[in-house]
């Protein structure tokens, strides 16, 4: 079976949840009404009603020529919208809409993803069901999840829980790609991941799984496909023992398992992975650099699939009045006796509010 490349997937499903959203949106609508509606009528119950608007702009220009990855340019606008109300300091509930316009596509009508989840903060533990936007949730090496899931796919589908400390946290979360019809295949993330700090220790490990199966009439000769992998680093933060405001090395193994059934057993592929990152004043540099087997991460970055790759990524970051975000970022992409390179541009920018309605209920 070909090997195809994160952001390829991402593409494809792009298309296919495009056209699932198109069909089921409209009896998706009355629901979010209801909703509304529902935190109006019970104002003088609920804590406060909440509303929250994000924009998400980027442009991605990728000069790759090698034999893992596609050269491709992408560039787009993310608009999302969401209210809701709060019954008290620990559950609310959200409803709204995320729309992804990639510029070029003029003519293709597009409808928006739908925000739709209940979120309970329940300290030392929080907990997402529905649909819900993944920025800042998930923190996978782009080995294993590459990062134009932002571009294409901002929302989650399924559910997210993590329990976080001070010296660390864990989480665990289900995101469902695309639910089984007759025509369409069943397909799911199931992924994990945490972190340890102690003083200058720092340890990281991730968990990834991908369901890959058919629809539910068979196609003739189609299989299922189980994928994903593990990665544990350990290192060291030295942000607060240094003028730089952030001083990082981790290092560890990379392992990722594929098998499609009927066709090949399940196999394994490991690697050692290290990780720099060093920033000062906005201005950054974080290396990566992968020695091993060929990784097979149907979700992931496809230059792992080479054993031998590293990257540099210089780069530029500020933030204004903490709500909007920009960064410029270059890419310098190392393969045995080949560089490609990319540069980016992204900027983010979020506004919220809240309205008391009623007596606190804590």
């Amino acid at each position: 079976m070909s090997q195809i490349t994160g952001s390829e997937v991402l593409r494809i499903q792009y298309a296919n949840h495009t056209i699932m959203t198109n069909n089921r949106i409209a009896s998706s609508i009355p629901v979010l009404i209801l909703l509304l509606h529902l935190a109006a009528v019970t104002g003088t119950r609920a804590q406060q009603f909440e509303w929250k608007t994000g924009f998400f702009g980027f442009f991605d220009n990728r000069e790759y020529f090698n034999e893992y990855t596609t050269p491709q340019t992408m560039g787009g606008e993310n608009l999302s919208l969401e209210a809701g109300f709060a019954v008290d300091s620990r559950n609310r509930f959200r409803a709204g809409i995320s729309y992804t316009y990639e510029n070029g596509s003029k003519g293709e009508y597009l409808l928006p993803d739908i925000i739709l989840y209940y979120k309970g903060d329940w300290k030392p533990a929080t907990f997402y069901i529905g649909s819900f936007p993944r920025y800042q949730l998930m923190s996978h090496p782009q080995a294993m999840l590459t990062d134009t899931l932002m571009y294409y796919r901002p929302m989650v589908e399924g559910m997210f829980l993590e329990h976080r400390r001070d010296w660390g946290y864990q989480n665990i979360w289900l995101d469902w790609t695309s639910r089984q019809t007759d025509t369409q295949r069943e397909t799911f993330l199931l992924g994990a991941s945490g972190m340890i700090h102690k003083g200058i220790f720092v340890y990281r490990h991730h968990f990834l799984m991908y369901h890959f199966a058919g629809p539910g009439i068979d196609i003739p000769d189609d299989h299922i496909r189980d994928n994903g992998g593990i990665n544990a680093m350990t290192g060291l933060d030295l942000s607060e023992k240094t003028v730089l405001d952030t001083a990082t090395f981790t290092t560890g193994f990379l392992m990722s398992y594929d098998q499609v059934r009927n066709v090949y057993d399940m196999r394994f592929m490991w690697g050692w992975l290290s990780d720099l990152n060093v920033n000062y004043k906005g201005f950054g540099l974080h290396g990566i650099y992968y020695r091993g087997e060929g990784q097979v991460f149907l979700y992931g970055d496809g230059f792992y699939k080479s054993g031998n790759y590293g990257r540099a990524d210089l780069y530029f970051q500020k933030t204004w009045l903490n709500r909007i975000a920009g960064k410029l970022e270059f890419s310098l992409h190392f393969l045995p006796g080949h560089l490609d390179f990319a540069y980016a541009v992204h900027i983010r920018a979020t506004m919220d509010g809240k309205i008391h309605l009623g007596k606190n209920r804590q």
